[in-house]
């Protein structure tokens, strides 16, 4: 092409640009013309598609080539994998004094969120808040001081932020396994027969494993109750001791009820072997 056709050729397109340069209208037109990347981050290939968008939008919407070549280089460096930065409050953008602090503080904001990680944790998201944070930018300058750009940021920087965990809630130990051990009347002694209800607990508590076992002492109504409340608490500890003997290495905690919560109802003062008794819960 002769030197007089390139001349005319750059002629129209700055013309078509405004005060935008040849070079400018060129990386515009690439971006506007470029497929997705395939290589980078999920955030600057979401970079690239919001530069892409706002160069789009600036070219043929707004007419304003020179700032879409701004968000057209940017976009292109996205694509190569590079992590671009917002824009800063430079000589580039005359943004009056009014309004520097309200932008200063949303940037501070934004690298906020991308040093915490807002960037790999929602990617599009961060890109998005980004590219909008740029436009608003670019709006105040032009003296729009309530842009939709400045809109959809402050719309989607909550999606940055970092949310604290729920705290998690209490799991309530679950009995798995109950074993119960019987004693003659008014005595806190281990029989043959609770000695071998103890063994089979052992035997378990290596099998189940469980996290916790608590041992709970009971009587009859024969008495008063102070009385019987001291004998059940006897039980209990005769039956957290006779199982420390036998190996039983899980944690036993201790309870005694007298004669609060009979196994079989009675009346006072009425002799029921099956309220003289030690319960042993497996929890889990």
């Amino acid at each position: 092409m002769r030197l007089t056709q390139i001349a005319a050729a750059i002629g129209v397109a700055a013309l078509l640009a405004g005060c935008a340069t040849p070079w400018e209208v060129d990386d515009v037109n690439t971006i506007m013309a470029a497929s997705a990347p395939t290589g980078g981050t999920a955030f600057t290939k979401a970079l690239f598609s919001e530069y892409q968008g706002a160069a789009r939008q600036e070219a043929q919407v707004e007419y304003e080539w020179d700032h879409a070549a701004i968000f057209a280089r940017k976009g292109l460096r996205a694509a190569a994998g590079e992590v671009v930065a917002p824009e800063q409050l430079d000589e580039n953008w005359s943004v009056p004094d009014t309004r520097t602090k309200e932008l200063a503080d949303a940037r501070a904001r934004l690298t906020g969120y991308f040093g915490n990680g807002s960037r790999e944790r929602v990617p599009a998201a961060s890109a998005k808040a980004q590219v909008n944070f740029d436009c608003w930018l670019e709006e105040e300058a032009e003296g729009d001081s309530n842009s939709d750009c400045r809109a959809v940021f402050l719309r989607t920087e909550p999606e940055l932020q970092v949310r604290p965990m729920a705290a998690a809630m209490p799991v309530t130990p679950k009995i798995v396994k109950t074993f119960i051990v019987y004693f003659d009347f008014n005595k806190a002694t281990i029989t043959k027969s609770a000695h071998k209800t103890l063994t089979d607990v052992a035997v378990a508590q290596a099998e189940i494993k469980p996290t916790s076992i608590y041992v709970a002492g009971h009587t009859d109504t024969v008495g008063k109750g102070a009385y019987n409340d001291k004998l059940s608490a006897k039980r209990a500890s005769a039956v957290a001791a006779a199982l420390a003997k036998l190996g039983v290495t899980a944690s036993v905690d201790q309870k005694s009820f007298g004669m609060t919560k009979l196994a079989v109802p009675t009346p006072a003062n009425v002799k029921e072997a099956k309220n003289r008794r030690v319960e042993i819960y497996f929890e889990k």
